[in-house]
C-alpha cells in the first residue's frame, strides 16, 4: 500500500524557482532610504528584504 504523498510528485524546483523570482521583486522593490524601506517604511534592513535574501540562499 502506497501513501498519497509517497505516489504523488511534487516538484520542488519550480517552487524554489517561483520563491526566487519573488525575492528577486522583493529586493527590487525594498530599498533603503534615509526614513528606513522605501517600501514598507519599516526601519531598514526590512523584515521581507531580509527574508527575500535568506531565500535567495537556498
Amino acid at each position: 500500500m502506497t501513501s498519497a504523498t509517497a505516489s504523488s510528485r511534487h516538484d520542488w524546483e519550480s517552487d524554489l524557482e517561483r520563491y526566487r523570482t519573488r525575492a528577486v521583486h522583493v529586493l527590487d522593490t525594498h530599498l533603503p532610504a534615509t526614513t528606513g524601506c522605501s517600501e514598507c517604511g519599516d526601519p531598514w534592513p526590512c523584515a521581507r528584504a531580509c527574508t527575500a535574501e535568506l531565500v535567495l540562499e537556498l
